[in-house]
Parts: C-alpha cells; structure tokens; sequence
C-alpha cells in the first residue's frame, strides 16, 4: 500500500527508468543512453583525451549512480540503506545488461567514492 498512496504510477517509472535504463553501444563500449546523453561532445571528448584507450574508465566515468548525488538521504548519509539502494541498482544493472548484451563481460559494482556509487563497465576494453 506504500507503493500505492506515497509513489504513485510517475514515481514508480522514475524508478524503472533509474533502475532498468536503456542501454547503448558507442565506439565498441556501452553505456547508459540518458547518462551518455548527460555529457556534452566536449566533455566526452576531453575525457578521453584525459583516459587515453582505458575505455572501461570512460564508462566507469559515464556509468555512475551516486546514491548521495541522486537520492535524498537521511541524516548524515552514512546509513546501511544507502548501501542497500546502491545495491538495489546494482542488481538491475546487472539484470539489465545481462539481457542487453549478454555476451559482453559487462561488470556493475558497487564501490565507496562519495559515498555509495554503483559503477557499470568492461574490463580490458
């Protein structure tokens, strides 16, 4: 009944859309279409000059949900539910791009940068 009085139909695919993005294929990498969008040409491009060949960098940089940057925590952020919602995306993320490429080594982690931060890429691209 939560999902029913307090999410609503709108929260509920905003959700969806974080949590089971579409996924797409640039330049041999794969990335998440409306974070890659997020990025200007010059940003993309200035990125890789920084990054050099380390694609799974560049998608490291482009493939990140920032639980702290995305959601609104409670307290100080430093809370075992921020872990579990970083785990949560992690989850569909895999599930996601499993479906999407499944005969890609596509990994999706989670890992503390600033705070918990769910990271999606390839190795040794």
């Amino acid at each position: 009944m939560y999902v029913k009085y307090n999410v609503g139909v709108a929260g509920l695919i905003a959700v969806a859309d974080i949590a089971f993005p579409e996924l797409m294929e640039v330049d041999g990498l794969v990335f998440i279409k409306a974070r890659y969008a997020g990025f200007s040409q010059k940003t993309l491009d200035d990125w890789r000059e920084r990054l050099g060949d380390d694609g799974a960098a560049l998608a490291r940089v482009v493939n990140n949900f920032v639980v702290w940057d995305e959601l609104d925590v409670d307290g100080d952020g430093d809370d075992i539910s921020d872990v579990m919602a970083a785990e949560f995306i992690a989850e569909c993320w895999r599930a996601r791009a499993a479906a999407d490429f499944p005969d890609r080594n596509i990994v999706v982690e989670v890992v503390d940068q600033y705070g918990p931060t769910v990271v999606m890429y390839e190795p040794n691209v």
